[in-house]
C-alpha cells in the first residue's frame, strides 16, 4: 500500500512540476487587488489589472499554443477561487438579500463576457484566416478575462459592502 502512495506521490509532483512550467498563470490575487485599488483611486478604469495579471500568459510564444492556452486555463481557475471567496465574504457579511444579488448580478456579468468569447470565436471561424490553434488560444485568453472582469465587479461590490 505503502509502494502506491509513494508511486501516486511521484505521479502528482512530475504533474504539477510541469503544470508550473515557465507559462503558468501565476495570478496574484493580492496584486489585482492593490492594482483596482489603484485604479479606483485614480478614478481610471481597473480593466488593465486583468492584462496585467495575465503578463505571463499573454507574452507566450505565438508558437506555443498549448502552454498559452494551459496559462490561460490556470489564470481563469486562479479568478474563480477568488470570485468564490469574495462571494462566501459576500454571503457572510451582508443580509441574505443582498448575497442574493450579488449572485445574480455575478452570474449574469459572467454569462455576458462568456457570450463575447463565443462571438468572437464564431466570427473568427467565419469571417477570418485565424488557425484553429489562434483560435483555441483567443478562445482561452478571452475566458481568462471574462473571469478576471468578473472577480474585479465582485471585489467592488464586496468592498461597498463593508
Amino acid at each position: 500500500m505503502f509502494a502506491v502512495f509513494m508511486r501516486w506521490r511521484k505521479t502528482a509532483s512530475a504533474l504539477l512540476c510541469i503544470l508550473s512550467s515557465s507559462a503558468s498563470a501565476d495570478v496574484n490575487l493580492v496584486a489585482a487587488d492593490a492594482c483596482l485599488a489603484a485604479r479606483l483611486v485614480q478614478q481610471q478604469n481597473p480593466a488593465s489589472c486583468v492584462d496585467e495579471a495575465h503578463q505571463r500568459c499573454l507574452t507566450t510564444p505565438d508558437d506555443m499554443t498549448a502552454s498559452a492556452v494551459l496559462c490561460y486555463n490556470q489564470a481563469r481557475e486562479a479568478w474563480r477561487i477568488g470570485i468564490s471567496a469574495e462571494m462566501e465574504r459576500i454571503a457572510e457579511t451582508a443580509d441574505d438579500r443582498i448575497a442574493a444579488i450579488a449572485g445574480v448580478e455575478l452570474k449574469y456579468d459572467l454569462l455576458a463576457n462568456l457570450m463575447q468569447c463565443d462571438r468572437m470565436e464564431e466570427l473568427a471561424k467565419v469571417g477570418s484566416e485565424a488557425t484553429g490553434n489562434q483560435i483555441a488560444r483567443q478562445r482561452a485568453q478571452c475566458e481568462a478575462s471574462a473571469s478576471g472582469l468578473a472577480y474585479l465587479r465582485v471585489k467592488m461590490r464586496a468592498q461597498s459592502l463593508r
